[in-house]
């Protein structure tokens, strides 16, 4: 039996930090090229999946690109009137702004994907120890960067976001007083936004230091192949038979590909939420009311959605006799802890997840905590909630993740299940649950007011629900082919690249035109930019196909 002492784990991490076998030493010892190349399969369908993190690079680099630009024109002595003036009178200001708030939203929600799908496949396991820790606490300092920027703007949901970060800063057993003060300022509004634009600026430096550290021992241990190419065995190496091709320029055209595609996204995304009403406040990409103003009744008070599931934890009344702060390091620091630490528990050398059940039960129940807080916390925030619905939410996922994670396994282990078809087909049908369980919740919601947003949500979140469903039939009666792709016979026969590129031009000739002095020309000035780079990102692609058969 494996001995999973705290002594026995901290032998682990040392003898990763300081042994001869440590990273450091083997660096120094053995370098590598860099960049690497890579096998062929990461650049075909599906391949995406291994380049998140370069995904992630891509939306921290619009994030310094335009943060720059903002500080430039922010006053900390007079944060919301110095954003509305740079929304309103610094030239494509209301873009530029509105654009670095989805961006840090899209980089947030791809570190997510890119730590799910590097738990889920075993990523964390020898020799990549060291650098699933960086990744992890890349995490945590990008949330943190994200909450002080998103706090800047100084408006009414900042000011709550902040009030509570500030009672859980100060509720720091014994120095609480001293934390809230290094990170919140002596009281005053002015120290209050000083510290936080400090904060922002720092985190920002460290994030960029910390992911070039990131990335390059993630170059020095190689791409993790392919499970099924390493043989579902730790430590899986990326060796080159010979037969890789170069860097550039193949590599290079991939990356573009994404590269301009992920800039249309981030910059049509809230481009269309600005000139749309009845946007809810959670995903507006505007500020709201200023702080301490005024507001309708009934106007929700929201933290950003990154954080909704740690502040919802706060409503729990299961968590009464704690303070705030202990509430969010039983809530939010254990399951960090366990992140931190999984490497060094769960040592087998196997990467299938049929040998891995509780770590994969896991982290289901891990993924459906976060998205059902978050809804949660949406839904009804600042709403108590009493033990009895508390315990339901997280023993019922735990329990059925746990239970089918092992009768799943041990079906397949059997033979007795198709892992390729069963089990997308499950994800699928609890994923319908899923979405139909938060439909159920939001139709009270709808029934106490009935608004433009609340109706269009509703409508949204049914569409998904008959989707879902709908995909799931296909799969099961075999109405939907199982792996094969679409094809298109006459891409080569028909000038795609030309018509792609005779759009972009009519769209960028007639954006031209527009002037930009009000929000609604910057938007629709944004939507067709937007446009305009995902356009150029499937010539890209086209060409990838003609080009090099890709």
């Amino acid at each position: 039996m494996k001995n999973y002492s705290l002594y026995n784990i901290t032998g682990q991490i040392r003898k990763k930090l300081f042994s001869s076998e440590s990273l450091l030493v083997r660096i120094f010892n053995d370098p590598q090229p860099i960049p690497r190349k890579v096998p062929d399969y990461m650049r075909k369908k599906g391949g995406i999946l291994y380049w998140t993190g370069a995904l992630i690079m891509i939306t921290f680099i619009y994030e310094i690109i335009t943060g720059l630009v903002i500080l430039i024109y922010y006053e900390p002595s007079n944060p919301y009137v110095s954003t509305e003036s740079f929304i309103n009178s610094v030239p494509f200001g209301s873009l530029i702004l509105t654009t670095h708030l989805y961006a840090a939203y899209a980089m947030i929600f791809l570190i997510y994907v890119h730590l799910l799908r590097n738990l889920f496949v075993g990523a964390y396991k020898k020799p990549r120890e060291i650098q699933w820790i960086t990744g992890i606490v890349l995490l945590v300092m990008t949330i943190g960067l994200s909450f002080f920027g998103y706090s800047m703007s100084g408006d009414a949901l900042a000011a709550d976001a902040v009030g509570v970060g500030q009672t859980i800063a100060g509720g720091t057993p014994s120095i609480g007083t001293y934390v809230r003060t290094i990170f919140f300022g002596t009281g005053t509004s002015l120290t209050l936004f000083q510290s936080m634009l400090a904060w922002h600026i720092i985190l920002a430096a460290g994030v960029g230091f910390l992911f070039a550290i990131h990335f390059f021992i993630a170059e020095f241990n190689t791409i993790m192949p392919s499970r099924k190419e390493a043989k579902y065995r730790a430590p899986a190496l990326d060796t080159d038979p010979g037969t890789y091709k170069p860097w550039f320029p193949y590599n290079l055209m991939y990356m573009m590909q994404y590269l301009v595609i992920v800039f249309g996204a981030v910059i049509l995304i809230p481009s269309l939420l600005a000139i749309s009403p009845g946007i809810p406040p959670l995903f507006s990409p505007f500020p709201q009311a200023a702080a301490g103003a005024a507001l309708p009744p009934g106007f929700p008070s929201y933290p950003p959605w990154f954080l909704l599931f740690v502040y919802k934890e706060l409503d729990f009344t299961i968590v009464t006799n704690l303070t705030p702060f202990w509430s969010t390091v039983i809530f939010v620091g254990a399951p960090l802890l366990y992140l931190l630490l999984i490497p060094f528990i769960d040592r087998k050398p196997t990467l299938s997840m049929v040998d891995r059940p509780l770590t994969v039960a896991l982290a289901i129940t891990g993924t459906i905590y976060l998205i059902g807080l978050s809804t949660w916390g949406a839904l009804s925030p600042h709403i108590q909630e009493h033990t009895p619905e508390v315990l339901a939410f997280f023993i019922i996922p735990a329990a059925a993740a746990i239970l089918l994670s092992y009768y799943t396994a041990g079906r397949v282990r059997e033979g007795r299940m198709d892992v390729r078809t069963e089990i997308p087909l499950m994800v699928l049908l609890a994923m319908t649950g899923l979405t139909a369980f938060i439909l159920g919740l939001s139709i009270s919601t709808v029934m106490a007011s009935v608004t433009g947003s609340s109706l269009a949500a509703l409508v949204l979140m049914a569409t998904a629900v008959a989707v879902e469903v709908s995909i799931a039939m296909g799969v099961i009666y075999g109405i939907i082919p199982d792996g094969k792709p679409l094809e298109i016979p006459w891409i080569k026969k028909f000038p795609v690249s030309a018509v792609l590129g005779f759009g972009a031009l009519g769209i960028l000739i007639f954006i031209s035109f527009l002037p930009v002095g009000s929000v609604y020309n910057q938007s629709l000035y944004g939507i067709g930019l937007g446009i305009i780079f995902i356009l150029a990102g499937m010539m890209i692609r086209v060409y990838r196909k003609e080009a090099y058969g890709e």
